[in-house]
């Protein structure tokens, strides 16, 4: 019985590790992933979902990735049928909540890749929260169409001020 037990449990364990990445006081996040672009494009966008298990809110403040010469935290809005992305200071997540980062929603907006990177290639960047404290997570790059997007709207960047 142990046997057929650690034959279904560390599999299982497994897969959910890889999904699920952890830190201390409480955070989890959870499918973190990177759209795939043209390999001339010069920003791309991140996304996963920051749960906090502990008792107090937490606040993202930044993320960085050797992967890209900037990374910033954005939420798209949208104003009289135009989205725009608008650049934020910090991202709270409540006690005991979660916030996702999603197409058409708050995002992680990477800015000038080092190099084209294409589906199935795994990109380190590193969450920073408001105590200081530092998160580092592989981001999967999967391609533009599996995961939804932007498709056919009109996007404004103007007030992006990069």
């Amino acid at each position: 019985m142990m046997k057929v037990l650690k034959t279904l449990v560390i599999p299982a364990f497994l897969c959910l590790s890889a999904a699920v990445q952890a830190a201390g006081n409480g955070v989890m996040v959870e499918n973190p992933w990177i759209r795939e672009a043209p390999p001339t494009s010069k920003a791309m966008a991140g996304y996963m979902v920051v749960h906090n298990h502990g008792e107090q809110e937490r606040a993202l403040v930044a993320a960085q990735s050797p992967a890209y010469d900037n990374v910033m935290l954005h939420k798209t809005i949208v104003e009289d049928g135009l989205a725009k992305m608008v650049h934020q200071m910090k991202v709270t997540i409540p006690a005991g909540g979660s916030v996702t980062f999603e197409p058409k929603g708050y995002h992680l907006m990477l800015m000038k890749p080092k190099q084209a990177l294409k589906a199935g290639e795994k990109v380190p960047v590193t969450l920073e929260f408001a105590d200081g404290e530092k998160m580092e997570l592989m981001y999967e790059v999967r391609a533009s169409g599996s995961m939804g997007g932007m498709s056919g709207g009109k996007m404004d960047h103007s007030s992006m001020g990069h």
